[in-house]
C-alpha cells in the first residue's frame, strides 16, 4: 500500500476513534490501533558484550561503519529530520547536541543516548540496543528493560553458549514473540536449531557478509505487520464509515412508525438462535480446551478471532435473525470487530477481555432466548 494510501486510511482511523457510534472500549481499542500505525516498528538489539551489536546497529541504522568503533551505552536510533543527539549523563543531565555523538560527548560517560537520523535505513522502524555488562544479572535486568520497549527482538550471539540459552529462556515472554537469532561468530545456524526463536541467521560484522538476509527478512516482517494493522483498520472503517451527520429537523418525518419485534419469535427464527446459541456454547467449549493446552499468545489470540468470526457469519448468515433480532446480529459484529482489535493490542489483559466478550455474548443469546 502507497504511504498516501496509509495516511488517508490512519486519518479515516482517527475520525473513527472519535464516532459516538462506538462503544468507549472499541473507541479505546480503535486509538490503540491508530497509534501503533503511526508509530515505527521497535527493534530491540540485545546479546552479550562482544558479540558484534554495534555493528549491527550501524548496518542497520545506516550509520557509518567507524561509528561501532566507539564504546556506547545503552541507545535508541530513531528518524529524524536531522542528525541529532540527546545524552543522558550519570548525574541525570542530560545535553542534546547536533549531529552524531562526538567522542568529547562520550567521553563524558553517558547512561543512554537517544539519536536521531534521517537516514532512509530508518524508515518505519526505530532501533533500541541494550548494553549491559557479562553478568547474569545485568543481562536479565537489561532484557526486562527491554521487553516493554520493542516489539522485534534480534538476540546477537557469537557461539549461543549454554549461558545464553539459560538467559534466554528466562527472558520476558514479551520478547520471544517475535525474535530472531543472529549469530556473529563461527557457529552455524543449524547448531542453533532449537532454539526458540522465529529466524536464525549467520552475519559477518566485520565484512556485513549475510546482512542482506537478514534485512530483507526484517522488511518483510515489518511489512506483513504494517499490512495487518492496516487491514484492521481497514475493516473498521468499512463497517463504521465516516461519521454521518444529523438530519435536518424539516427532513424528519413524524409520522414513520417504529414496529416493536415480537414477544415470540417465529419457529424459524426460534430454530435460526438455537443453532447460534448451540454454536457458542460449543465455541466457548473448544476455546476453554485451548486454554488449558497453554498454548502461545498469538495462538490464543488467533483462536479468539477465528471463533467469533465463526459466530458473526452464523448470525449473518439466518435470515430469520436478520429480520426479526437484528440487535443481536449487530451484538456479533461489534464482537468481532472487538476481538480483532484486542488481538492488535495483544496481551494477557486483552486475552481476558476476549475471554469475557465472549462470556457476554452467550449472556446476549441466553436473555432472548429466555424471553
Amino acid at each position: 500500500m502507497s504511504q498516501a494510501n496509509q495516511a488517508q486510511t490512519l486519518a479515516g482511523l482517527r475520525a473513527l476513534c472519535a464516532d459516538a457510534r462506538l462503544s468507549a472500549k472499541a473507541r479505546a481499542s480503535c486509538a490503540a490501533l491508530a497509534e501503533k500505525l503511526a508509530a515505527p516498528v521497535r527493534i530491540g538489539i540485545i546479546g552479550l558484550p562482544g558479540a558484534g551489536k554495534r555493528r549491527i546497529l550501524a548496518a542497520l541504522g545506516g550509520l557509518p561503519p567507524e561509528f561501532a568503533q566507539h564504546a556506547l551505552p545503552t541507545l535508541e536510533l530513531q528518524p529524524g529530520d536531522a542528525p541529532g543527539t540527546s545524552a543522558m549523563l550519570p548525574d541525570g543531565n542530560r545535553i542534546e547536541a547536533e549531529g552524531l555523538p562526538a567522542p568529547d560527548l562520550l567521553a563524558q560517560a553517558p547512561v543512554f543516548l537517544q539519536i536521531a537520523s534521517p537516514d532512509p535505513a530508518l524508515s518505519g522502524r526505530r532501533l533500541l540496543m541494550v548494553v549491559t555488562d557479562t553478568s547474569a544479572a545485568d543481562l536479565r535486568a537489561g532484557l526486562s528493560w527491554a521487553a516493554p520497549r520493542v516489539d522485534l527482538s534480534l538476540w546477537c550471539s557469537q557461539d549461543w553458549s549454554d549461558f545464553e540459552r539459560e538467559l534466554w529462556q528466562a527472558a520476558p515472554e514479551r520478547l520471544h514473540n517475535h525474535a530472531l537469532l543472529v549469530l556473529t561468530g563461527r557457529q552455524s545456524p543449524a547448531a542453533a536449531a532449537g532454539a526458540d526463536f522465529d529466524g536464525r541467521f549467520k552475519v559477518d560484522p566485520a565484512t556485513a557478509d549475510g546482512l542482506a538476509p537478514l534485512i530483507a527478512h526484517l522488511d518483510q516482517v515489518i511489512r506483513d505487520a504494517s499490512q495487518q494493522d492496516l487491514h484492521a483498520a481497514q475493516m473498521l472503517l468499512h463497517r463504521y464509515g465516516a461519521p454521518t451527520p444529523p438530519a435536518p429537523a424539516a427532513a424528519i418525518k413524524p409520522t414513520a412508525q417504529v414496529i416493536p419485534h415480537p414477544a415470540v419469535l417465529p419457529p424459524e427464527a426460534a430454530r435460526d438462535l438455537a443453532r447460534v446459541f448451540h454454536a457458542v456454547r460449543d465455541t466457548a467449549n473448544d476455546l476453554a480446551t485451548t486454554l488449558e493446552g497453554a498454548c502461545e499468545e498469538d495462538a490464543l489470540f488467533d483462536a479468539f478471532e477465528a471463533a467469533f468470526t465463526l459466530l458473526a457469519d452464523k448470525a449473518a448468515g439466518a435470515n430469520s435473525l436478520q429480520e426479526h433480532l437484528p440487535e443481536l446480529v449487530a451484538r456479533f459484529d461489534e464482537a468481532q470487530d472487538l476481538a480483532l482489535l484486542l488481538r492488535i493490542e495483544g496481551g494477557a489483559e486483552q486475552l481476558a477481555d476476549a475471554a469475557q466478550l465472549l462470556l457476554q455474548v452467550r449472556q446476549d443469546v441466553e436473555q432472548h432466548m429466555a424471553a
